[in-house]
């Protein structure tokens, strides 16, 4: 049966919702707002939880950073050692021990003092460096012996060759000696000679084997 009111609108009885729509709606309001509300609670909270973590990477990173330039720079002064250090080493090789050589010479032209063997003495010393890398240094020395006796001249080379240093040698002049007689001393009569020896090249001095 159809029912149709014929009142004025104004006095028409306001149709109320239904307690269980509204029940229904307020539920879905109150579980759609939960819903945001976890949401944001959750995603907030991860993404601090993400910053947190971000800003303690870039500490580590940072960190880090900081030790690797440190291992940079420890890579940059040891390559920097280890050249100079190839520098001293090859400037060692290299180079003519002289003071080696006339430590062993002085000891051979003293001889322990036997002056039986031979006396020798030296005007001079003189050294030449070699011409280029295959030449070596050339050492020079005018002296005498005493007496007159050809066996003293060829004593003392005898005594060169056998110094450790000779074996730096490369060659050696032909001895040679002329008679010298001084009044002032005393015996009067010495043999004068000189003493040549040619070096190997200096960067061979360090292979060379000592005797």
């Amino acid at each position: 049966m159809i029912r149709i009111n014929l009142l004025p609108e104004e006095f028409r009885p306001s149709e109320r919702t239904s307690p269980k729509l509204f029940a229904a709606v307020l539920m879905s309001v109150i579980s759609v707002c939960g819903a945001f509300g976890w949401f944001g609670y959750v995603y907030l909270g991860k993404l601090q939880q993400r910053e947190a973590e971000r800003v303690q990477l870039e500490e580590q990173l940072a960190s880090k950073r900081e030790a690797v330039q440190y291992h940079q720079g420890l890579s940059a002064e040891r390559t920097d050692f280890q050249s100079r250090a190839k520098t001293i080493q090859e400037i060692s090789e290299s180079r003519v021990v002289w003071t080696r050589v006339l430590d062993e010479l002085v000891d051979v032209v003293n001889n322990d003092g036997d002056v039986d063997r031979h006396r020798a003495w030296f005007d001079r010393l003189n050294v030449k460096d070699g011409r280029d890398a295959k030449v070596g240094p050339t050492l020079t020395m005018p002296g005498s012996v005493q007496g007159d006796s050809l066996d003293a001249v060829a004593d003392f080379n005898e005594d060169v060759e056998g110094a450790s240093f000779y074996s730096f040698v490369a060659s050696k002049g032909l001895p040679s000696a002329r008679r010298n007689e001084d009044e002032t001393r005393r015996p009067a009569e010495s043999l004068s000679f000189q003493l040549e020896l040619s070096f190997q090249p200096p960067k061979e001095w360090a292979a060379a084997p000592a005797k």
